[in-house]
């Protein structure tokens, strides 16, 4: 695994002094090591309550836990903390593993401060052995075989471990034998860890913790704000340990926190009413944000960047890699985040998600898709750049009742827009199944869209029905007008529809569109007839400028504009 490694026996851990603020055993350091990644986690001001709890890298466990005299670790101070308490952190880096949260908190840095929790320690004492440079001593805890050998990529077969090693805060990829450790690589094995790098005068962190907290039973409405967490050794285990911070409380409240080099998850959501506000998810190893049974998510002016940055599998029925992967979830809601250079799909719902929201959203250069509704029912999605993506910008399978308004959409390695029903039943899913999903695509409405299509070896709109028996099964798109079909000279149709019966039913013109009663508004041209500005909007001159339909009152409302009778085509200009 890309930057990695073990864990220090708990005992041992327990062992050591928390009354200094640079805690070294057999050259493992708790302390701050390398300067946390301050550009990657926004300075905020929050208020201080008169009864907070304070905690400082050079506090005490056993003070007050006053401002003059601060605990040492979250942990204590979780401890010691009343429900309805707020925990102010001072500015430092934290290295720790706090478990089970079950009372309502809220955590917090001094105004003004930066605080980072690392999964590391900070390793010392390296001898030289031939080539290579390593530190004996080390108990790996981290659990190795702790993910689904279903997930795995070949070309990538160790993405499933745990560990990870930095060396001045850069990861080092890891290998599988002592013996093809070179420079910017490591192996984790036989009691030590050893690099390919010369140590001297640098800072090496080694993961030892697999997670940090887990708010629980009886947290309810709690409140993470304003920290950075980075380094957890986290897996596919779905218990406490599948991310660096799991939520399985309702209704709390994650704003302005970086999740940055999980081994596995970021941030997992299993409960109701939560909240992601400002937060950014970079560079972790399989999601930056996993979401499910988590009914009225909202996730608001987040950032996904470099997520599956361990290169798991992204094509297979286990798969999970994304920027944010939702499932089982009623009304998720996602509005005004950017899933940027993700190493799969930027946005991904699946497995029966209802009645989504994705709003004015930002999904670019991922390799996989830019969004995936997947296997669900009922969404609005509008208002979305989707460019660049490797694959379909939107990719629909099996899901009903999907509307696509003003989204402008570019197709790249794929068609700009997949419409697909896989070959599964809802019987797959017991969710699904449960809450009577059809697992087919239905009624898509699709209205106002600018849709450039950049690789002429395919449609604009590419669709196919794989069900085994596809008769009976309906056509996908009930209402398609108004939108804008760009591309180059090219021999293949201009879209293709699932007419019912999975039939695929191509369309090489517009006018044929219009013959089946499609597209009585739509446009098409060259896509060098459309000048976009840096934020997607249509610049002067550019074809689809005043060319929509009346934008209906209720996607208006939804969007926070006013109705236009005659707006532009795809993105909305603010």
């Amino acid at each position: 695994m890309q930057a990695r490694t073990g864990l220090v026996v708990a005992s041992v851990l327990a062992a050591l002094s928390c009354l200094t603020a640079l805690v070294v055993y057999l050259g493992f350091s708790r302390g701050h090591g390398a300067a946390a990644d301050g550009g990657w986690l926004p300075r905020t001001a929050y208020p201080v309550p008169k009864d907070a709890l304070f905690v400082s890298p050079r506090g005490d466990d056993s003070a007050s836990g006053s401002k003059d005299a601060p605990l040492r670790t979250l942990k204590a101070a979780v401890r010691a903390a009343k429900a309805g308490q707020t925990i102010v952190l001072r500015a430092g880096t934290y290295r720790e593993k706090v478990g089970l949260i079950g009372k309502r908190l809220t955590i917090q840095p001094y105004p003004n401060e930066r605080v980072w929790f690392k999964g590391s320690l900070v390793v010392r004492d390296w001898e030289k052995a031939g080539k290579v440079w390593q530190h004996t001593g080390w108990r790996d805890e981290l659990c190795n075989d702790c993910y689904l050998p279903d997930i795995i990529d070949e070309k990538y077969p160790l993405a499933g471990r745990p560990q990870m090693v930095f060396l001045d805060g850069k990861p080092l990829r890891q290998v599988a034998t002592r013996e093809e450790v070179g420079p910017g690589t490591f192996y984790v094995g036989d009691g030590a860890v050893v690099i390919g790098d010369d140590p001297a005068d640098r800072t090496v962190e080694v993961t030892a913790y697999d997670h940090l907290l887990q708010f629980d039973k009886g947290s309810d409405g709690s409140q993470l704000r304003g920290v950075g967490i980075a380094h957890y050794g986290s897996n596919q285990r779905y218990g406490a340990r599948g991310a660096m911070v799991v939520v399985n409380a309702p209704r709390v409240r994650v704003e302005k926190t970086t999740f940055r080099y999980s081994a596995s998850t970021g941030l997992a959501v299993f409960q109701p009413g939560g909240r992601v506000v400002d937060s950014i998810f970079r560079d972790n190893g399989l999601v930056g944000l996993l979401a499910n049974r988590a009914d009225d998510l909202r996730v608001t002016g987040s950032r996904f960047e470099g997520n599956n940055a361990e290169h798991f599998a992204t094509s297979g029925e286990a798969v999970g890699a994304a920027g944010a992967k939702v499932t089982r979830t009623q009304r998720p809601y996602f509005a005004r985040n950017v899933f940027r250079g993700n190493y799969a799909t930027g946005w991904w719902c699946d497995l029966g998600c209802t009645d989504a929201t994705v709003i004015s959203n930002r999904s670019v250069d991922n390799s996989g898709h830019g969004m995936f509704y997947e296997v669900s029912s009922a969404a609005l999605i509008a208002d979305n750049v989707l460019a660049g993506n490797r694959k379909h910008g939107l990719k629909i399978a099996s899901s009903d009742r999907v509307r696509l308004y003003h989204n402008t959409i570019t197709g790249e390695g794929a068609a700009a827009v997949g419409l697909f029903n896989d070959p599964r039943l809802p019987s797959f899913d017991w969710y699904s199944e449960a809450k009577g999903l059809t697992w087919l695509t239905s009624d898509l409405v699709a209205v106002n869209n600018l849709l450039i299509q950049r690789n002429p070896a395919a449609p604009v709109v590419q669709s196919a029905d794989y069900r085994k028996n596809p008769a009976g099964n309906p056509a996908f798109v009930a209402r398609a007008n108004g939108n804008g079909y760009l591309r180059a000279a090219s021999d293949e149709p201009l879209a293709v529809f699932v007419t019912g019966n999975g039939k695929a039913e191509p369309y090489p013109t517009l006018a044929d569109l219009r013959q089946a009663g499609f597209e009585k508004h739509g446009l098409t041209g060259n896509p060098g007839a459309v000048q976009l500005a840096d934020d997607y909007t249509l610049q002067p001159g550019s074809v689809g400028i005043e060319a929509g339909l009346p934008i209906p009152a209720d996607i208006a409302e939804a969007l926070g504009v006013e109705v236009e009778q005659h707006p532009d085509l795809g993105i909305l200009v603010r």
